[in-house]
Parts: C-alpha cells; sequence; structure tokens
C-alpha cells in the first residue's frame, strides 16, 4: 500500500467518522430542539391558561375595586343627604314655636303632662313661652317657673319632682332623629 492510499484512506476514514459524527450531533441538536420546542410550547399553553386565570382575577379585582369605590361614593352621597335632611327636619322641628299649630302642640303636651304627672305639675320655660303656656285653658300661672336656659318647649315635673318629663323641641328633635335617620337612608335611592 502506497503513501498516497493510506492518506487517501485516513482522509475517507476521517470524512466517514466526520459524517458520521455530524450525523448523531445533529440527531442530538434534533433532539433538544425537539425537547426544547416541546417545553417552550408546553410553557406557553400553562402561560396562556396561567395568564387567562390572571387576566379574570385582575378584571374582577378591578370590578371589586370598582364596585367598593361606587358602593363609597353612594354612601358618602346619602351621608351628605341625610344630614342636610336631619339639618331641615331639626330647622323645622326648633321652628314650630312659631307656626299656627303650636297652641295645638302646647296644649296636647300639657294634657300629656297631667296625664303622666298629675294635677298641679310644675312647668319649666323660658319667657316667650310662658306668654303662650298663658293662653292655654285650665293652666295656673303659680305652677309656670321661669328657666332662660330652656330655649324652645317645656320641661315639667311633678309636684313632688319625682317625675320628669322634657318637651323641649330640642329634646324632641334628639328622640325622634335616629328614626329619621334610619327613614331617609333607608329611602334615599
Amino acid at each position: 500500500m502506497s503513501l498516497e492510499n493510506i492518506i487517501n484512506e485516513i482522509d475517507n476514514s476521517m470524512e466517514e467518522q466526520k459524517t458520521k459524527i455530524n450525523e448523531e450531533y445533529k440527531k442530538k441538536i434534533n433532539e433538544v430542539t425537539e425537547n426544547c420546542n416541546k417545553k417552550i410550547e408546553e410553557f406557553k399553553r400553562e402561560y396562556a391558561i396561567k395568564s387567562e386565570y390572571d387576566k379574570k382575577d385582575i378584571i374582577k379585582q378591578h370590578e371589586d375595586n370598582i364596585k367598593l369605590q361606587s358602593k363609597k361614593i353612594i354612601d358618602d352621597k346619602k351621608k351628605e343627604l341625610l344630614k342636610d335632611a336631619l339639618g331641615k327636619a331639626r330647622s323645622y322641628i326648633l321652628s314650630l314655636n312659631k307656626s299656627v299649630k303650636y297652641k295645638e302642640i302646647i296644649n296636647e303636651m300639657l294634657k300629656t303632662c297631667g296625664k303622666e304627672l298629675g294635677s298641679n305639675f310644675i312647668i319649666y320655660c323660658n319667657g316667650t313661652e310662658k306668654e303662650k303656656l298663658l293662653e292655654s285653658d285650665n293652666l295656673k300661672t303659680e305652677n309656670i317657673v321661669i328657666d332662660n336656659s330652656i330655649r324652645l318647649g317645656i320641661k315639667a315635673a311633678s309636684k313632688d319632682n319625682k317625675k320628669f318629663i322634657d318637651f323641649t323641641l330640642d329634646s324632641i328633635f334628639d328622640k325622634i332623629s335616629d328614626d329619621i335617620a334610619i327613614y331617609f337612608y333607608n329611602n334615599i335611592e
């Protein structure tokens, strides 16, 4: 065998091995690439599913947040309207003493005092209210005591001071303001 044949044979052998190695690595590279592509597709599917869930969660969070903010705005507006309504109700009740029907109201207060406190009860009121009380029927002036700390309405006590009724317009409003607030709050749209 000549040197040239040996070199050719070595060259051929190298080419064969090179081709064989290339084919083996090409096959391995294809397997790795295929596995990577499968993993990528799997990740994409998982991410798409997760992304869809995340989107739904994010949308639900935003919707819940919007609902909470809307409810807060509505509640704040209701509170504002309620405050205005209570202010108007208070003004109305405190202006009853200027009403044409105030004499009737005073007479009803006096009847209730008579029933609850017995006869000869004592009435406490300011000077202006005393004048209005004197217009009332069956009331003795000696049973009226001037108390200028009382703005509007009357207070009354039994003769022995064991029972007491507060018919000041402020206390009447205070007694009914919770009911008014509940009514307005439940009926504000």
